[in-house]
């Protein structure tokens, strides 16, 4: 008896074994073969390939902006997407600087200018009492260093934009703080300098500030590029909000009153590069720390590069279909998207590979790589609100009613929150972070 036993449990084990080698071999079988570009992958391709060339290109000399003041900015930022697009070919290094020198706005102001420009970093009533307090020291400022105000002059003057540099997470950033603090240092010397009679140079300032960056926004390439025209352009808000409150009859120029269009707050280009930077990096990663046959052998077996690459840009494609909606449909997009990516995000257990045993670590990859890009929309979308909200104030300030529908919330379920006991106008927008989805003006 006890030998059938045995017997059947021997018979039962090599069934269980044989088994185990069917299914590894046809593990092995299975991923032999990558899969080819899926027909969004060429699309994205193909639009990051097809970028149209710009004549004066603003990302240039915001590359180059943090130069000394000897210095040719343009020429620089030059240098530096030919230095990025040959040092990442021919460097190992983790972290790569730019061979040029920096001059830091910050590290060269006296210290009560800088302790007034880190004031201003929020645009409140406390910024403006230090401004009116310390019209000599900001004087004093402007005289000695006029170029820094010169330089984003020069700068909000272009009128294209294109990034040029190469994609690499060992490449340094453009110094993105430095030209956020002059577009501050620029507001601030402008408000110490009002005067009834400036010829329409504020509004002029105002205007060539906010379509310089609606550009920037329009056609960024990176998600970091279109978060800081997000800023730049809410700061720009803020400004112009305190300036009209001190004269109010400054006119506002047309850029203002144009709504922004969908070119202007898609996510498409920029998820676009996103996508295309995701997948660069994680590739050289790989190609960096498998140094080993054997590692390479397993990583060879179990991670299919294109259709790693194929399921990212599916994650980008879903997000672009579910949020590149107008803007007063976003609302509705916004809440169905979170949604879905709450559902989505639940990880996923090792029967489930059991059974989807194609390109595992492509499928933990992608897992990995999934961020929110709701709240990114949802930080440009907020824009068309807040701009409808400043005109609101504006027209409250004339004490006039509002125009028709075009000065509404675009979302419905937040409409302007007028204090009159404060002479405020909030404006709410979307998102998880109050920063970014919230506007005060007064009037």
């Amino acid at each position: 008896m006890l030998g059938k036993s045995l017997n059947i449990l021997a018979k039962f084990l090599v069934v269980i074994f044989s088994l185990l080698i069917v299914y590894v071999v046809a593990v092995v079988i299975i991923n032999l073969r990558d899969k080819p570009p899926s027909a969004t992958v060429v699309e994205f391709e193909q639009a990051w390939n097809n970028r149209a060339a710009v004549a004066d290109n603003g990302y240039l000399f915001l590359l180059g902006f943090d130069v000394a003041e000897t210095e040719d900015p343009k020429a620089i930022g030059l240098e530096r997407v030919e230095w990025s697009q040959q040092v990442i070919s021919s460097s190992s290094e983790e972290n790569l600087e730019f061979p040029q020198a920096s001059y830091l706005v910050q590290e060269n102001l006296p210290a009560e200018f800088a302790e007034l420009v880190n004031l201003c970093s929020e645009v409140t009533q406390d910024c403006i009492n230090a401004i009116e307090k310390n019209k000599t020291l900001i004087d004093e400022w402007q005289n000695n260093q006029p170029w820094v105000n010169d330089r984003y002059r020069q700068l909000i003057a272009h009128s294209g934009w294109l990034e040029l540099s190469a994609l690499d997470i060992r490449l340094p950033l453009p110094k993105y703080a430095e030209v956020m603090k002059a577009q501050r240092i620029i507001f601030i010397s402008a408000f110490a300098n009002i005067t009834p009679n400036d010829n329409g140079y504020l509004s002029k300032l105002l205007d060539r500030d906010l379509r310089f960056w609606r550009g920037v926004l329009k056609d960024s390439d990176t998600l970091i590029g279109k978060m800081i025209a997000s800023v730049a352009i809410k700061n720009n808000f803020l400004w112009t909000n305190y300036f009209l409150l001190h004269d109010g009859k400054m006119p506002l120029d047309a850029s203002m009153h144009q709504p922004f269009t969908d070119d202007e707050l898609s996510m498409y280009r920029c998820l676009i590069g996103e996508w295309k930077y995701g997948h660069t990096v994680y590739q050289a990663q790989f190609d960096q720390r498998l140094t080993k046959v054997s590692e390479k052998l397993v990583i060879n077996l179990t991670h299919k590069k294109q259709d790693t690459v194929n399921q990212l840009a599916a994650r980008v494609k879903s997000a672009l279909d579910n949020l590149d909606v107008p803007v007063n449909e976003f609302e509705v997009a916004f809440t169905e998207y979170t949604q879905q990516l709450r559902q989505e995000s639940v990880p996923k257990n090792k029967v489930h590979y059991l059974f989807n045993p194609y390109n595992p670590v492509g499928q933990i990859l992608v897992g990995i790589a999934s961020p929110d890009y709701g709240n990114y929309a949802a930080r440009s979308k907020n824009l068309e609100a807040f701009r409808r909200g400043l005109l609101f104030s504006v027209e409250q300030m004339n004490n006039s009613s509002p125009t028709a529908t075009r000065l509404l919330s675009p979302y419905p379920s937040k409409p302007f929150a007028i204090d009159q006991q404060q002479r405020s106008v909030t404006v709410n927008g979307l998102g998880n972070n109050s920063a970014h989805r919230q506007q005060v003006y007064f009037y």
